[in-house]
């Protein structure tokens, strides 16, 4: 059986991030997340946009690992940094009639912070060895 790397533990662990609630108090689960932070954007919450830009961050990061060497750990550190701002978020637009669901990040929110600090490490491990 084949060993998983650093890189593909933190790809599975966002994928489970995705289908997880990502915040205490509404139900809302980590794929509805990325549309709420692209409508953060245009609506300019620094606290709902941060948090969105942190995927592009990421995904960034896997695509281009080999391209950007250099630069993958600060870009790693950037995304964690982009994802903390998901605990200024303390209210959630619930529909289209105006209700809003105070939350706190969930357990999502976790794994998927999670996802970025596996690669991370896993980064800093591959620093060290090579």
């Amino acid at each position: 059986m084949k060993k998983l790397s650093f890189k593909h533990i933190s790809i599975l662990l966002y994928g489970v991030s995705l289908a997880l609630p990502i915040f205490f108090g509404a139900g809302v689960i980590g794929i509805f997340g990325l549309v709420l932070g692209l409508i953060g954007m245009f609506e300019f919450d620094i606290f709902i946009f941060l948090p969105w830009l942190a995927n592009i961050l990421y995904f960034f990061n896997l695509i281009f690992e080999k391209k950007i060497n250099k630069f993958k750990i600060p870009i790693s550190i950037l995304t964690i940094i982009s994802g903390l701002f998901t605990f200024g978020v303390s209210r959630i637009p619930l529909d289209e009639g105006g209700a809003y669901a105070n939350v706190k990040p969930g357990i999502g929110f976790g794994i998927w912070m999670l996802s970025f600090i596996i690669l991370l490490v896993g980064q800093l491990k591959n620093k060290n060895v090579g």
